[in-house]
């Protein structure tokens, strides 16, 4: 996360600094923090039988934080790389781009439900707290990459050997 999307935002622009961008992402973990309920002493992890049962358990918050979160995080970044490997070497459009963002959306939706309400499922607050903070910097993540294609392509993409797609890059 933020490996292509934060040089380009302080390199190309003047959204925000990097001392602005430590102190926000700063700021955002320690509201996170505040408000993260307690960890449950309780709690015990019981494993499930196959995939459905390990995602529907994490939906309805009785899977552990880390077979929650670790999974999906890896696997997400791993796409993130991916498609921006495949748009840096010009084999990805910016439609192509923008679609493989479109259907990680859904996934990430229910990444962040599962996450935030397993984050009570773990030994330290400070785990859960992290876990959270990280879902919200995906979403930020997200947005600063359908800022950078939109308002500026031609940062990201090779605009001069998008033929069909030339009208995104103006």
């Amino acid at each position: 996360m933020f490996t292509k999307t934060l040089p380009i935002i302080f390199t190309y622009t003047k959204l925000f600094s990097q001392l602005e961008a430590v102190i926000f992402l700063v700021a955002l973990f320690l509201l996170v923090y505040c408000y993260t309920p307690a960890v449950k002493s309780t709690w015990r992890d019981c494993s499930s039988n196959g995939w459905y049962q390990t995602l529907y358990s994490a939906w309805l918050g009785e899977s552990s934080l880390w077979r929650a979160f670790w999974p999906f995080f890896i696997l997400v970044n791993i796409i993130i790389y991916y498609i921006d490997y495949r748009a840096m070497t010009e084999t990805y459009t910016i439609a192509s781009w923008k679609t493989v963002h479109g259907m990680l959306l859904l996934p990430i939706v229910w990444w962040t439900r599962s996450v935030w309400v397993c984050s009570q499922n773990t030994r330290f607050k400070l785990l859960s707290s992290v876990a959270r903070t990280l879902t919200l910097c995906l979403l930020l993540e997200f947005i600063l990459r359908f800022y950078i294609s939109t308002l500026m392509p031609q940062t990201f993409f090779d605009c001069r050997l998008l033929t069909l797609e030339y009208g995104d890059c103006i």
